[in-house]
């Protein structure tokens, strides 16, 4: 539209001229492109989306706002329509978070009263995108009802914003700002958008949630911090409007769901799936099923890495006098005291069905049965011990200890927790006291060592937390695996995981660094497994010059990480190739969350720690691509 046309408009309307100036064009243009999806399902149901609606036919609400913002009469601002509204509705306007500021008094003055905000919260679609419906893509939708005030987290700060919900009056879907309720079920569109629902009335933009998610990752910043770094340095709460329903205060459960649904809508757009979800039913629980399927995959089929390979984690050499080429590939396994908690009986891998229960459905008898180790008696009413008097001394014991303030302080000290979960809370989250032991005292140091040793008594009383994760790392620091282990680690356990990740044909690496690798080499020998033949198990470097005794021919030969040619340099060389330390450095990373895994459920847990460990996969493969390590994948090679 040409300057000479758009005059003639606007003297089409007596007086609009004198009265409007370059400033006011500007705004009107600015705040009626703000409402066009409003504008647009206040016409009929046949109306076409490409038509700009003409001026008698302004929704009341919006005309008044406008009118008041102005400072306009009324026929002015159907004269300013009649002129902008086909250059507003071809307007393609992304909120200006600098110009909407600037805007805030006019809608603190005259928005929030007539239903508007900078921020219209509107379904992206304004026709029925049920296949079965009469009305597929016929028709616009219909306002469901009034619409909802929330709250959006910005980058910016928090705002006050208007949720619109749309509905098809023919199949009564609903449509909401990132998803479809049809059913008793939500559809998510598909996509990740700008703008996440995290609760009933809270929304918050992709980029927040992407700041928190960056921080649990390289600063193990616990959903509680981060909650409490938004309200401190971005929220700006004096922003609220007067009389608004809801706080700006970001709380931690917002960042876990904001977190969870992220993650969940990137996993299926790489995927070309659509999450669904149940609608009913408590937030907390709504995305449950689809956490455990994410974690089902991941167990079955690998991280996304599985079958990575570059030029610190494979070495390719020629081989001499004639002999064919020489690959060899490595990964390095360790393990991790973090943990969950966990059914009582030990190695029992069933979870808890709350995570205050001591057992699972399967053991909840054992509730009645002595919390000391060895005793198999039913316990006394309101005890968790049976009537022996040594038995009952322990409880009593362990009651009087849980109540102790020190206990905080000295259990983080012995865990190494350098990260609270609460960096404000001085209390502890958990039961640390969870296993009392009596350990008889008395006897003189000079009494000789043929003396029997007195028995001592083990207690649980408290909940029992899985033994460790169990990691397996290429050298250039991608994690191709993790599990949990329960009760222990034990040499089958490793040896089980290493054949069950690795159990696709040509997968298997042909080194396997482990620091308990002699005690690997002699359980497949001993067992008659062919990998102790095929596979080398040297010890990583570290363990094997200061913990191991190199007695045994395990050790000092076929363990020996100095006697594998393939791990050093090159011909004479005295330089390691590969990093054979990689997994005791991503444990160190890994440490790190154990102040914000210690209460998680298994299924929470689980899909965490794989999201931590997918994103940090992709940090360390784009800088292996940075220092030219080639970082690429085995052809062909996927899990069977």
């Amino acid at each position: 539209m040409n300057l000479n046309k758009l005059f003639g408009l606007l003297q089409l309307c007596p007086g609009l001229t004198q009265v409007l100036d370059l400033p006011k064009s500007l705004l009107f243009i600015r705040l009626a492109s703000q409402f066009k999806m409003e504008i647009l399902h206040a016409q009929g149901p046949s109306w076409r989306l490409e038509d700009a609606p003409l001026a008698v036919d302004l929704p009341i609400h919006v005309k008044v706002f406008l009118m008041q913002a102005l400072g306009l009469e009324e026929m002015h601002i159907l004269g300013c329509w009649t002129a902008f509204r086909d250059l507003i509705w071809t307007l393609d306007v992304k909120n200006d978070f600098g110009s909407l500021r600037d805007d805030l008094g006019l809608f603190e003055a005259f928005g929030f009263a007539n239903a508007l905000s900078p921020h219209m919260l509107f379904p992206p679609t304004s026709v029925c995108q049920n296949q079965v419906c009469p009305n597929y893509h016929q028709g616009l939708l219909r306002t469901k009802d009034k619409p909802r005030n929330v709250v959006l987290y910005t980058i910016t700060g928090a705002h006050a914003a208007i949720s619109v919900h749309l509905m098809c009056h023919q199949c009564s879907t609903n449509y909401h700002h990132n998803f479809s309720v049809h059913g008793g079920l939500r559809t998510y569109y598909g996509g990740v958008p700008d703008i996440i629902q995290i609760g009933e009335h809270q929304f918050v933009e992709q980029v927040v949630l992407n700041l928190f998610t960056g921080m649990m990752l390289v600063s193990w910043t616990s959903a509680t911090n981060g909650a409490r770094i938004y309200n401190t340095c971005l929220s700006h709460p004096e922003n609220k409007p007067s009389g608004w329903p809801f706080d700006f205060k970001l709380r931690s459960e917002h960042v876990w769901d904001g977190f969870i649904i992220l993650s969940l809508l990137e996993d299926f757009d790489k995927r070309d799936d659509i999450l669904m979800v149940p609608h009913t039913g408590d937030q907390k629980d709504r995305f449950t099923f689809a956490m455990q399927e994410h974690n089902a995959r991941i167990a079955s089929n690998g991280q996304p890495e599985w079958a990575h390979y570059c030029n610190k984690c494979c070495r390719v050499w020629e081989g001499e006098n004639g002999k064919p080429s020489q690959k060899v590939s490595v990964i390095v396994t360790d393990g991790i005291t973090i943990g969950h908690p966990c059914c009582g009986v030990l190695h029992c891998p069933r979870p808890l069905e709350n995570n205050r229960y001591r057992f699972c459905s399967f053991h909840q008898s054992e509730e009645l049965i002595c919390s000391v180790e060895t005793c198999r008696l039913a316990t006394s009413t309101g005890f968790l011990t049976c009537s022996i008097e040594s038995h009952r001394g322990l409880e009593t014991y362990f009651r009087s200890l849980d109540k102790a303030f020190f206990q905080l302080s000295n259990q983080l000290s012995k865990q190494h927790i350098s990260h609270p979960n609460n960096s404000f809370s001085a209390r502890s989250e958990g039961d640390y006291m969870e296993e009392v032991v009596d350990e008889p005292s008395g006897l003189c140091e000079e009494k000789s060592s043929t003396l029997p040793t007195p028995t001592k008594l083990r207690a649980r009383f408290g909940r029992r937390r899985s033994h460790n994760e169990q990691i397996m790392v290429r050298p250039c620091g991608i994690i191709i695996a993790r599990e949990t282990f329960f009760g222990s680690e034990t040499t089958p356990q490793t040896i089980q995981m290493l054949e069950n990740v690795f159990r696709t044909p040509g997968s298997m690496p042909e080194i396997v660094i482990y620091d308990l690798g002699c005690q690997a080499y002699m359980h497949l020998k001993r067992e008659n497994n062919p990998l102790w033949e095929t596979v080398g198990f040297p010890v990583d470097v570290f363990h094997w010059k200061s913990k191991h005794k190199k007695t045994g021919p395990a050790c000092s030969f076929h363990c020996n990480p100095t006697l594998f040619d393939e791990l050093l340099g090159g011909t004479g060389s005295s330089r390691w190739f590969f990093n054979s330390s990689i997994a005791e450095q991503t444990n160190v990373w890994l440490g790190g969350y154990h102040a914000m895994l210690r209460e998680m459920g298994v299924v929470k847990y689980n899909f965490f720690l794989n999201e931590m460990i997918r994103r940090k996969n992709e940090i360390t493969r784009a800088k292996l691509a940075k220092d030219n390590a080639c970082p690429s994948y085995i052809p062909d090679l996927v899990y069977s």
